[in-house]
């Protein structure tokens, strides 16, 4: 008997694994298009080399194909879990730590989290996959233009969305701790997460049109810790974690 099945007889979880695998190898190299031109089911299938009989008992049409894609793209990424890239996620928690182990330097703690790592992770967000689907997605909803998986992606990203807000949220909630902070009454570190978000997403649209206005450090003194030099980023970060928070003895 031959080592090499049919091609009819490929089990359907390695027919799976293979679609997937190849249209996130298209998206890595293309984008991820508003209207998922690039994403033809007839086309994947010839590139991944899979029974075209398997694909559609798997995946009826090309909607329910995206939303699998777009939901594999999330969990195979593990910063977007955590909230942020594992570079920015570890400069946070040794800031962290640094900050735990300096109580009587709260503002300058707080300066040197924000200032290390806003600068980091915008970058780290141009360059992740991840965020590059997930802002073409959330474009594509928002051009009002009927799109594959209309409100089935929709709801799939709300979900990402609400994971990644947590998980941000529970990295400030920790951040606060170590510095003797708490959220301003009324506000929760869900509410910073979605703002800090906000600032983010908006530095980088921008920074996509005009690099050297968004990039260009700034030599601004914000107290006894002297001038450093910021990303616009971090400024913007810090002014909404100094208006969300308050200390925490007051």
């Amino acid at each position: 008997m031959s080592n090499l099945e049919p091609r009819t007889r490929r089990p359907a979880g390695e027919t799976r694994a293979l679609m997937l695998g190849t249209a996130i190898e298209r998206v890595a190299s293309e984008g991820l298009h508003l209207d998922y031109a690039n994403l033809e089911l007839e086309d994947l299938i010839r590139a991944a080399g899979v029974p075209r009989s398997t694909v559609f008992r798997i995946w009826p049409d090309r909607d329910a194909f995206i939303a699998d894609l777009v939901r594999a793209l999330f969990e195979a990424d593990p910063g977007f879990e955590a909230g942020f890239d594992e570079a920015t996620l570890l400069l946070l928690e040794s800031t962290i730590a640094a900050a735990a182990a300096e109580p009587g330097g709260r503002e300058a703690a707080l300066q040197a989290v924000i200032r290390e790592t806003a600068a980091h992770n915008i970058v780290a967000v141009e360059d992740s996959l991840t965020w590059r689907a997930y802002r073409s997605l959330s474009a594509a909803l928002a051009s009002g233009d009927s799109v594959p998986g209309g409100e089935g992606i929709r709801v799939l990203l709300g979900e990402i969305e609400q994971r990644y807000v947590e998980r941000m949220a529970e990295v400030y909630g920790r951040l606060n701790t170590a510095l003797g902070l708490r959220m301003r009454t009324g506000l929760t570190a869900r509410d910073l997460a979605l703002a800090v978000m906000g600032v983010i997403d908006g530095m980088s649209d921008h920074r996509r049109i005009d690099p050297d206005a968004v990039d260009r450090p700034r030599e601004v003194s914000l107290g006894a810790d002297g001038t450093h030099a910021w990303h616009l980023a971090g400024l913007a970060v810090y002014g909404v974690y100094t208006a969300f928070t308050e200390d925490a003895g007051t």
